[in-house]
């Protein structure tokens, strides 16, 4: 453990502004510098963070190699993510990811090599684990409340939110559409409320509908461009079944636009078990009244609303105050790299039994 604070740098300020705000509000890093291809961003979250000229960055190879970093978070396309954070690692870096951790099993299971070797740590920015309501679903498995749960579901649903950027609607930038996009959350989600059982099989539907027409942007003032002036070839809807050990199912459905109320953007988990069915119904991101809790009680059907208020950071802050805490404690990291591989494994696996129409066997 150290009391010096970890010099920390991000590269890609896009999302990377969460990343900054984690930063600036955790106790043991210092926020030294940034890196960003587009000069206006950078000028304004140069001043937004108050980052000296000297630290700001165009390249991140300049960066690693001038600003001498403890922590470097990576949020660039996804398709970058394995050059980049290998070149962190090589750099002496602790590295935060954005997820997914990779494109490829194969560039994930290299990614977790070099940190190994490198004897650094390298996590993954799954920032939804930090809401309340999914700690106190977290909680409530972990004392058994549920019983055995048997059943997942999990979605992400957006009646209109497909990205207007250039790079998501790329695969070869992107690595596909609103599977590896906001699925992955939902799959991570999933899994880690129940402590990652092994999956062994699972089968896949992607499609597009919508995005490669040019409607069902988002309207969301993060994104700028117009939809139908970019390429598309990734998917905006896709469907999952894992089975998983134990006879554990989970069912996972990821779209950015479908037909639905307006502006309505959906998280749902729903966990059926012996005793009881937890579900959480989250519509356009509120932090409160999401939960309820399905059982019995003297014999009859019974169901509670857990009063369930969210105070104090959430999200990136969260995530970020929390990983930093345990990096300088010498602590597992609460998203470890192999949680990242692990959402890889599954997505990759989804992707392949769609285009073969055949459901894939798990190593």
């Amino acid at each position: 453990m150290t009391d010096k604070p970890l010099r920390a740098g991000i590269i890609g300020l896009g999302v990377g502004g969460a990343h900054a705000r984690g930063y600036l509000r955790s106790p043991h890093t210092e926020l030294v510098a940034l890196c960003d291809s587009d000069p206006e961003r950078l000028a304004a979250r140069a001043a937004e963070y108050k980052i000296p000229p000297e630290q700001c960055f165009s390249d991140y190879r300049a960066m690693l190699s001038a600003a001498q970093l403890d922590v470097v978070s990576v949020c660039v396309p996804n398709a970058l993510h394995v050059e980049v954070s290998l070149a962190a690692l090589e750099a002496g870096a602790h590295v935060l990811c954005e997820k997914p951790l990779a494109i490829s099993l194969e560039e994930a299971l290299a990614m977790q090599r070099a940190a190994q070797n490198a004897q650094r740590r390298l996590m993954v920015a799954y920032n939804h684990r930090y809401r309340a309501d999914v700690a106190w679903l977290r909680r409530a498995i972990s004392e058994g409340a549920l019983g055995e749960v048997y059943n997942v579901y999990a979605w992400w649903r957006r009646e209109a939110g497909i990205p207007r950027s250039s790079w998501f609607s790329q695969k070869a930038l992107s690595g596909g559409g609103a599977l590896i996009d906001i699925g992955v959350h939902m799959l991570d989600l999933a899994l880690w409320l129940l402590d990652f059982p092994r999956v062994e099989t699972v089968s896949g539907q992607v499609g597009t509908h919508f995005g490669a027409r040019g409607v069902k942007a988002s309207s969301s003032p993060l994104w700028k461009g117009d939809l139908s002036a970019e390429r598309f070839d990734v998917e905006d809807s896709a469907v999952g079944f894992l089975r998983c050990a134990g006879g554990l199912s989970v069912h996972l459905h990821a779209s950015w636009a479908e037909h639905r109320a307006p502006r309505e953007d959906i998280l749902h988990l729903e966990l059926n078990g012996t005793r009881a069915t937890a579900v959480m119904h989250v519509v356009n991101y509120v932090q409160e009244g999401t939960l309820h809790f399905y059982t019995e009680l003297g014999g009859q059907s019974v169901v509670i609303t857990p009063d369930v208020r969210s105070s104090g950071i959430y999200g990136h802050e969260a995530l970020i105050v929390e990983s930093m805490a345990a990096l300088v404690a010498g602590q597992p990291p609460p998203a470890d790299v192999q949680h990242g591989v692990i959402g890889v494994q599954v997505v990759e696996a989804l992707y392949r039994s769609s285009q073969t129409r055949r459901e894939v066997v798990l190593e």
